[in-house]
């Protein structure tokens, strides 16, 4: 069977930056999993893209699919013939089904008597013809927030196609794509050398003709051209970037061939809070800020342009008219915002709606005001601690009234630190201000004040027991709150600061501060927001790289508690080198005959009486028992869990011991609810540490 090399280019308008990523690895799953459906036999594929094109490559495809020789078993031979020998509608019914005569049913001994069977033979398919069948559905497939039909086409894609290149081998792969036919030809730079260009079905030749064309097609190429570009000119000035791969890797989407010019702006913008700068010309024109050696941002910025400017000063002039554009406004609205104490702005809350199902955003301050407080009692904050607290919670939600923050959302927090510092507040409430924000994403930077920590923690919890209060649960695929995310910003704040706070009566404290507003059952409320916890906390633990806690144990550690996050991450991390160790199986089963036996058996609560028990190996059971459990308590209570789980390790013999001679299930009722307390008081120590049943 040959085999030849598969390429496919779809060439459309300008793609937003943030879908190109996405698509093309959803097609490198989707373009395997359709050839391993359909049994062709392929290489690794490679994928590329720019914002004018998405390409797939697969250096090496079987030229047909591979044939199945499948064997169909039909109904029993007594069912399928009389006795007679002459056929039965059940006969007669499957070998229509398989296309074939009565006669040609063979016969197949098994264990279960003798049945009918054919033998099918599907032949394989040219690969060509089954690609020209199945791409128009591929191509449909691919994966956009949002999709656009064009002209009067009924397809969609994330932005027109005009263009499709499909080849295996030397071939041409034929079909249509709304009103586009395959081809063989792709089309350069759409400014610079826009003419079509024969494509071949070779990745590296492919490559090195766009080039020619002023197309660098190779994401991780471009993306190190646009690095080394805006850091050499950042250096031409005595500066540097401030690395940011976000805006990195979305300048790569928005070019075919980068090409970095530097611009200033007046020095006066520099008297502006830097991040205010710096978040205007990355978030509304993509530029990278350029910093000195000490970090002070310096009045510079560098634009990645898309055509190799042939007067690059115009180009610059025109960049520097539109950020002088920009940087006055937010100058405007910094010296309007002044005038306006933080204190007033706090009563504008009043009127902003947070959410029409959970009030205004002064009612969500009042409550996780209230989370706070008792966030503060729990860890024993000083008197001045928790003044700066509540002062740093009145305020912290203020500068969403500002014009600056209007403008830039993304400077919330920002602005309301500097404006409290302008007007005098303590700087530890001005960060905290700051700081309640923390995490803004996924491995961000968390608070590092206690007070931020606290705020950070209570606004979230506030978020997220109100979305559940009212029916608002994170779905698969939604998740317009970003309820993961704050759950895991809540998450790494306990396990990083070490803050022993209990989430159980964290969520209780929260849950009746929502009773205005709440259309769930409180304890369904609880229920959800603690197993959503457990959910996020078992994905943080068991996807961090070279994690140190094992999957099993992860499961097994918080099917049994979870309340004290730190701790309970302890508990699991000596689980997790406990399991390991290889006396470990051995009791696990010792557990697991535990379980077992009481399984059903006990209905209710039974204290164990030591004077009903009749073998000494159960006697010394129950002494082994109430010693192992008394240090367990004590070991866990101080966090040291490894030592905890050998205490519970000595067990095995004497548990192997009671089962080899004691019979459980004793005639005598009383005697035998004993033996069965005494087994669930066992099951219970166990369970205080983890289910290892589930191990």
């Amino acid at each position: 069977m040959g085999k030849a090399p598969f390429f496919l280019e779809i060439g459309s308008e300008e793609i937003p930056a943030g879908y190109i990523d996405p698509a093309l690895e959803a097609m490198k799953e989707q373009i395997v999993k359709f050839m391993d459906d359909y049994r062709i036999a392929h290489g690794t594929p490679v994928i590329a893209g720019t914002p004018r094109r998405l390409t797939l490559f697969i250096p090496d495809v079987a030229l047909q699919q591979e044939s199945i020789s499948q064997e169909i078993i039909g109904p029993p031979y007594q069912v399928a013939f009389n006795p007679d020998g002459t056929p039965t509608k059940a006969a007669e019914g499957f070998a229509k089904s398989q296309n074939v005569r009565v006669e040609d049913l063979q016969i197949k001994e098994t264990p279960k008597g003798k049945y009918l069977y054919v033998i099918r033979q599907e032949e394989g398919l040219p690969t060509k013809n089954l690609l020209a069948e199945k791409l128009p559905d591929f191509i449909a497939h691919i994966p956009f927030p949002k999709s656009m039909r064009w002209g009067s086409e009924t397809v969609t894609f994330a932005r027109p196609i005009r263009w499709i290149v499909a080849l295996i081998g030397d071939e041409l792969i034929p079909f249509r794509y709304g009103d586009i036919e395959s081809g063989s030809f792709t089309y350069g730079h759409r400014f610079m050398k826009p003419d079509p260009i024969p494509v071949k079905a070779d990745y590296d030749l492919y490559r090195e003709e766009l080039r020619k064309a002023f197309v660098i097609v190779d994401r991780d190429e471009r993306q190190e051209l646009i690095r080394s570009g805006v850091k050499e000119l950042a250096s031409k000035v005595g500066g540097q970037i401030i690395e940011d791969e976000d805006l990195l890797a979305e300048v790569t989407h928005l070019v075919e061939y980068p090409y970095p010019l530097i611009g200033r702006f007046e020095d006066k913008y520099l008297e502006l809070p830097p991040e205010v700068p710096i978040t205007v010309m990355k978030e509304h024109q993509r530029y990278f800020a350029v910093v000195d050696q000490s970090g002070k941002l310096m009045p510079y910025f560098i634009t990645v342009a898309n055509t190799i400017a042939r007067n690059p000063e115009i180009v610059v002039q025109g960049n520097e008219r539109v950020i002088r554009a920009r940087l006055e406004d937010a100058r405007f609205y910094y010296e309007e915002d002044q005038k306006v104490p933080l204190a007033q702005r706090v009563e504008h809350l009043k009127t902003v709606v947070f959410h029409s199902k959970l009030g205004t955003s002064w009612e969500k301050v009042e409550r996780f005001t209230e989370i706070a407080k008792f966030i503060a009692e729990s860890l024993g904050l000083t008197t001045s601690e928790k003044e700066k607290l509540l002062r740093a919670a009145l305020f912290c939600k203020a500068d969403l009234v500002t014009g600056m923050v209007g403008e830039f959302p993304e400077l919330q927090g920002v602005m309301g630190r500097d404006y409290a510092l302008k007007q005098g507040e303590d700087p530890e409430v001005a960060q905290a201000i700051y700081e309640h924000y923390l995490p803004t994403k996924a491995g961000g930077a968390i608070p590092q004040g206690i007070i931020g920590a606290i705020l950070s923690i209570a606004d979230k919890l506030d978020t997220i027991v109100g979305c559940f209060s009212v029916g608002m649960i994170p779905t698969g695929t939604a998740d317009p709150f970003a309820l993961r995310r704050q759950t895991l910003g809540i998450i790494r704040i306990l396990m990083e600061k070490d803050l022993p706070v209990s989430l159980m009566s964290l969520v209780r404290t929260s849950i009746p501060l929502l009773k205005k507003w709440a259309t769930e059952p409180e304890q369904d409320v609880f229920s959800g927001v603690m197993n959503f916890f457990k959910g996020r906390l078992e994905h943080l633990l068991t996807s961090m790289p070279e994690s140190p806690y094992v999957s099993s144990a992860v499961k097994a550690g918080l099917a049994v508690k979870l309340d004290i996050i730190p701790d309970d991450v302890k508990r699991i991390e000596a689980l997790s080198r406990f399991v390991q160790k290889p006396d470990f199986e051995s009791l696990a089963v010792a557990f697991k005959r535990v379980v077992n036996i009481i399984k059903d058996e006990l209905s209710e609560k039974v204290e164990v009486n030591p004077e009903l028990f009749q073998e000494p190996q159960e006697k010394a059971l129950w002494e082994a028992f109430k010693s192992a459990r008394d240090r367990v308590r004590a070991l866990t209570g101080k966090g040291e869990y490894s030592e905890a789980l050998e205490t519970l390790a000595e067990l095995k013999p004497t548990i192997d011991a009671f089962f080899d001679s004691v019979l459980v299930m004793a005639k005598d009722e009383n005697v035998r609810r004993n033996r069965l307390a005494l087994l669930l008081s066992i099951k219970e120590l166990f369970e205080e540490i983890a289910d290892f049943r589930m191990l």
